[in-house]
């Protein structure tokens, strides 16, 4: 049975044809016996970009009205309601900064997930939260949901009606139709059922954490120039793709240093050694031989590849940073004729 529903608790059209499974941008290790995957947390890498520009901004204005507090002090004209004007005022921004701050270095990046044939269970790390649920138990459930202001959607594993919404277990999201959420269903019940005939080969995850290079061309904010893979682009393509990152870039420098920052916050829940160890339980049923599914590692960045992109890093760290020239030296000369 599959529950496709939008946020509205409406039905969502599906496809009623069963598609075909895929375990691509889903898989992060798997063998015989336990499958991971690692669906993002909270927040992605540039969201939490936003959230440390809204952290650094309040946090720059307090230390703004610090100085000009420290400069009345010195020339004698604080009187009492501007000290209590600013104070109030630091406060507030400096209580801003801090929560905005903190929320992006705590919110988990990941809830590494591990489905494990041998007992049959499924178990998710939520941050301090560990929900476990028996695989025959769970429904899959696709909900649609807006990412940077284009529609996406999630697959989710939803438990008894009896255990509660505490139960629901993400299993990927950001993907482009239902049909993709229910083909990485259709990938792990094959898997989970050991029906492994028909598996298709699996491209893992780059790992926990994507590469900073990686990372940079392709977030929120530069997705759109990354449509193919590189070797996969024509010689034309490459050139405005290339074009296109650069001035990106030049643009919104600020935004994409702090998405690469954000990229290595947030906590990262760990298995323990009991989860990923070796299976020490009864293994009846559960098929130990070799698992017959080519498993191919995530490609790596080409050299031409990593040198455009650390080209256009560059350029763009020049265009902002250039003492005396950059465009933050001139915000800096306009803030300090204010």
């Amino acid at each position: 049975m599959r529950i496709v529903k939008n946020r509205e608790d409406e039905e969502l059209d599906v496809d009623p044809v069963l598609p075909a499974p895929s375990g691509d941008g889903l898989v992060l290790s798997m063998d015989s016996v336990r499958l991971q995957t690692l669906p993002h947390g909270n927040m992605s890498s540039a969201i939490k970009s936003i959230v440390l520009f809204l952290g650094l901004m309040p946090l720059g204005i307090a230390a703004w009205f610090c100085s000009m507090l420290v400069d009345a002090f010195r020339q004698g004209t604080a009187d009492t309601a501007f000290v209590l004007i600013m104070s109030v005022s630091i406060a507030v921004f400096a209580l801003i900064a801090v929560a905005a701050l903190v929320q992006a270095v705590t919110a988990p990046y990941a809830f590494p997930t591990l489905f494990n044939r041998a007992t049959g269970k499924v178990v998710q790390l939520r941050g301090r939260e560990r929900i476990e649920a028996p695989w025959a138990q769970l429904v899959p459930q696709v909900d649609s949901i807006t990412v940077g202001g284009a529609l996406r959607y999630r697959l989710c594993l939803k438990g008894p009606t009896e255990v509660g919404a505490a139960q629901m277990i993400l299993v990927s999201n950001a993907n482009n139709s239902p049909a993709d959420c229910l083909a990485h269903y259709e990938f792990l019940r094959r898997y989970m059922a050991g029906d492994w005939q028909w598996l298709p080969k699996v491209e893992c995850l780059e790992g926990t954490r994507r590469p900073l290079l990686q990372e940079f061309s392709n977030n929120l904010w530069t997705q759109m120039t990354n449509y193919l893979p590189w070797d996969e682009r024509s010689v034309l393509g490459r050139v405005l793709s290339s074009a296109a990152l650069l001035l990106i870039s030049l643009l919104w420098w600020p935004m994409l240093l702090l998405t690469l920052i954000g990229s290595r916050l947030g906590r990262l829940p760990r298995l323990s050694a009991a989860d990923l160890g070796t299976c020490s339980e009864s293994l009846q049923d559960v098929a130990q031989e070799p698992l017959p599914v080519c498993i191919l590692p995530a490609p790596a960045l080409g050299g031409m590849e990593r040198a455009v992109y650390v080209a256009i890093a560059a350029i763009s760290t020049a265009a902002w940073c250039w003492p005396g020239a950059g465009v933050l030296a001139r915000i800096a000369d306009m803030a300090r004729a204010l």
